[in-house]
């Protein structure tokens, strides 16, 4: 059975349906679940725009919200957040919408705005549901802040000289003892070729460590590029 059918089904026979609005939430959590945020996002948005002033109307509008924050497209889960807290201020999902709006500013990386929309949500809801949350996500905002950065130049420049130690400026060791000792090896069998004059070896090996060489350097930039984006952060968020 394909996501959302059945609901769909409804809206098609009973277009002035009492549950018609609920049919919609209940499509967009079905596409959600089958993996389809754009249909998802889609039946959402439309039955916030149907049902404005109705319950069901909000509650498009903060899942749409929701989904966007978790499709990776912080920015518009921002502002569908925003829009939620100035539309139905005090609605349904007000409190929710509010600490939504902090996470979301948090994982577009503006931190000191989720950090003073997070003292706002304090204020606002003193000793509210997610007070817990929004310590932890306090701290996790400042040790982020304060997280030294790794100098993808230097990671390259480190692998250059020594294969695989840019691997370990970036702490990634695991990726740093293999390409270490892959290194070595080629390095090794390559210049056997050469001591016992098998130019076969010694060309094939050399090619196969000039390519590890090169990736070793790469690959090392690309440990500091990602050790700097803050990926395991926003996973945790």
């Amino acid at each position: 059975m394909r996501f959302g059918t059945p609901w769909v089904r409804y809206q098609h026979l009973y277009p002035s349906g009492e549950l018609y609005a609920s049919s919609m939430i209940l499509t967009g959590k079905s596409y959600y679940r089958g993996g389809n945020s754009g249909k998802a996002l889609i039946s959402f948005t439309d039955c916030y725009n149907r049902f404005t002033k109705e319950p069901r109307g909000q509650e498009g509008l903060y899942y749409s919200g929701i989904v966007r924050i978790l499709s990776g497209s912080y920015y518009f889960g921002a502002r569908t957040f925003q829009e939620y807290n100035f539309v139905y201020k005090g609605g349904i999902f007000y409190e929710d919408s509010v600490f939504n709006l902090c996470r979301a500013r948090a994982l577009a990386e503006n931190y000191d705005e989720a950090a003073r929309l997070i003292e706002e949500y304090k204020i606002l809801f003193p000793g509210g549901r997610y007070s817990a949350e929004a310590d932890k996500l306090s701290a996790m905002i400042s040790g982020e802040m304060s997280r030294e950065k790794k100098n993808p130049l230097f990671a390259g420049l480190s692998s250059a000289i020594i294969p695989g130690s840019g691997y370990f400026y970036t702490g990634n060791y695991r990726l740093g003892f293999i390409s270490l000792f892959t290194n070595g090896a080629l390095l090794f069998l390559a210049y056997d070729g050469y001591r016992r004059e098998n130019n076969f070896q010694m060309i094939f090996f050399s090619v196969m460590e000039f390519s590890f060489y090169n990736y070793s350097i790469v690959g090392s930039i690309r440990s500091a590029q990602e050790y700097n984006d803050g990926s395991s952060f926003r996973k945790e968020v």
